[in-house]
């Protein structure tokens, strides 16, 4: 496996203000004269240079890898070449950006991203990783995309500050190198802030009075692959690349970022912007106090294919509306979505994939403290984010949700509340390492925190989707109905569903399957704190629920030995009917 560097650019910009001095001269009756002389206005100095340390750790092992430092500038760049990566090796890139004379804005970007290299496959390789692609011989990195490496590579960003410290940038939970490169991608504006003093919001980097002195903070980014990665990444081989431009913050407010087409502030008019979007152009997207700190109050509907939507620094932009990536190839990224109460159908989903989009990603957003309008008859459920085949035709395909924060998604008595919805004809979801919390508040009739389900517009049900590493807590159902709040849901009869590494914990059930039990795999789940409260109400007869499954054929006794669970737990059942329906748990999995 090799971790390629391939470059690491210094992107210098320089912005000065030229100006020129004008007399005016007046006369009268009596006059007099004095002069001032030897005068003239100087362009100003913007130039950034950027120092580079790389380090590597791999137990002592010789591998020919590359490390070392430099300053990368005017077009002079660094090299990061890794050579046999193996599970537990690590390193480290550490960046420190300087400006000369005159304080500016940094953004970091990727002009390249990340390119996975299959480089064919071994023996060992092959039989856990079918994607193929390369030649194992042939000397050089190629099977370009079809490598795993950059998704098994862990990071962690923080700034180092100069005079000693360092704070992290909030990465998120399993942070990999891949999701690191596809943000970089839009570009990112750093922060100057020094670390002392009570400075609020993204700052400017301070100038520095030559290229060796180093006033602001620098940026490092701490790489392993963990232990537990296995086979799928031999021979691969990963490439990327990472860029720094500065601009001038004098007088300029509101710096436009050099890796987007276009830059939004608060206080424009996002949903115009983007309805007006061309193909895959990048919109870079500012909160916080930049603009008139104002939020982003119309909907959105990205109905162009190719766009990517991000914001442009550590404030996230906020939008009190609701979004919807309608074209394929949609990437939302960073933003704060909080709709206002719903009161019907179409606005009953913070964020909705559908239109048989295809390729969406979903990630590093803050869904957050929406609600039912209790004054409308809406009847619905109520969803975070819901990923929605409609078209019985037209699948929605390849669609990613991973490190979203979902929180406080609060359906009224009488409705539902949902965290995450893979719902109708979607072939290929991939959900991960996302946080769902406090749905259904005890308040909704019923809630789910992942929940894989099919649609009354047709009969097609999800297939291939991946439930994978997320964190799902509090999700409660009022007891004023014998309905109960839902770790893990499958409401579909679909194919190859698998539910993998979730936490579970403070949930009315941990699990509940109303089909495709045969079709669904878990295994390295913990579920704990099952609260028993609806069952107590409704039907005290009813143990706890760690597993309720409807359908009977649940490979039950798997079920217990491949996840893990609070307290000792035993196969039972049947228990019900719970609700008029006649609906009854066939077997569960509950204490001993």
């Amino acid at each position: 496996m090799n971790l390629s560097r391939r470059k690491i650019l210094g992107a210098t910009a320089a912005v000065g203000v030229a100006g020129a001095g004008a007399g005016v001269g007046t006369s009268a009756l009596f006059s007099d004269e004095e002069s001032f002389d030897d005068n003239s206005i100087t362009a100003g100095e913007l130039d950034l240079y950027v120092d580079y340390t790389t380090s590597v750790d791999q137990d002592g092992a010789g591998t020919g890898s590359t490390t070392g430092s430099g300053t990368i500038q005017g077009g002079v760049s660094g090299e990061y070449q890794i050579a046999d990566v193996k599970p537990g090796d690590s390193g480290e890139l550490e960046f420190d950006p300087k400006i000369v004379d005159n304080s500016g804005w940094v953004f970091v970007g990727s002009v390249d991203g990340v390119t996975d290299y299959e480089n064919g496959r071994t023996e060992p390789e092959a039989e856990v990783d079918d994607s193929g692609g390369g030649n194992l011989n042939d000397g050089t990195n190629n099977g370009a995309p079809n490598g795993e490496l950059s998704e098994a590579i862990q990071v962690t960003v923080k700034y180092n500050d100069p005079n000693d410290g360092e704070r992290e940038l909030n990465n998120p939970a399993d942070y990999t190198l891949a999701d690191l490169l596809k943000e970089l991608e839009s570009g990112f504006l750093l922060d100057g802030k020094p670390f002392s003093g009570d400075l609020t919001g993204t700052q400017p980097y301070p100038s520095s009075p030559n290229q060796s002195e180093q006033n602001g903070p620098g940026v490092v980014i701490e790489w392993e692959v963990p232990t537990s990665v296995g086979n799928e990444i031999q021979s691969d081989a990963v490439e990327f690349d990472i860029t720094f431009a500065a601009l001038q913050s004098r007088n300029n407010g509101e710096p436009e970022n050099p890796f987007a087409d276009t830059t939004v502030f608060p206080g424009d008019d996002l949903a115009n912007i983007v309805s007006n979007a061309s193909q895959n152009e990048i919109i870079s997207v500012f909160g916080g106090a930049f603009g008139d700190g104002s939020p982003y109050t119309n909907s959105l509907n990205i109905d162009t294919q190719g766009l990517m939507l991000a914001r442009a620094s550590a404030e996230r932009p906020f939008i009190e509306a609701q979004v919807v990536a309608s074209a394929n190839e949609t990437r939302l990224s960073g933003f704060r979505v909080s709709p206002p109460p719903s009161d019907g159908n179409p606005t009953g989903e913070a964020v909705r994939v559908s239109n048989s989009s295809d390729d969406v990603v979903i990630s590093n957003n803050i869904v957050e403290d929406f609600e039912h309008d209790t004054s409308s008859s809406f009847s619905e459920d109520l969803s975070a984010i819901n990923v929605f085949g409609g078209s019985s035709s037209d699948a929605v395909e390849n669609v990613i949700v991973s490190n979203n924060v979902i929180r406080r998604i609060d359906g009224a008595s009488g409705y539902g509340s949902v965290g995450i919805s893979i719902q109708g004809n979607v072939d290929g979801a991939t959900v991960r390492d996302n946080s769902v919390s406090e749905v259904g508040e005890e308040e909704s009739s019923f809630a789910f925190g992942v929940v894989i389900r099919g649609t009354d517009n047709h009969s097609v049900d999800p297939k291939n989707v991946d439930i994978v590493s997320n964190d799902i807590n509090s999700v409660l159902a009022s007891d004023s109905t014998p309905y109960l709040g839902v770790g893990f849901g499958v409401e579909a009869d679909g194919t190859d569903y698998v539910a993998r590494g979730n936490t579970i914990d403070n949930v009315n059930i941990g699990v509940e399957l109303k089909g495709a039990a045969t079709e669904t795999v878990l295994t390295g789940n913990s579920i704990s704190n099952i609260d028993d409260s609806v069952n107590d109400t409704n039907y005290s007869s009813i143990p706890r629920l760690y597993l309720g499954d409807q359908t009977g054929s649940a490979p039950i006794g798997m079920f217990i030995t491949d996840n893990s669970y609070d307290i000792p737990v035993k196969s039972d059942g049947p228990f019900g009917p719970i609700d008029s329906f006649g609906t009854t748990y066939q077997q569960a999995i509950v204490p001993q």
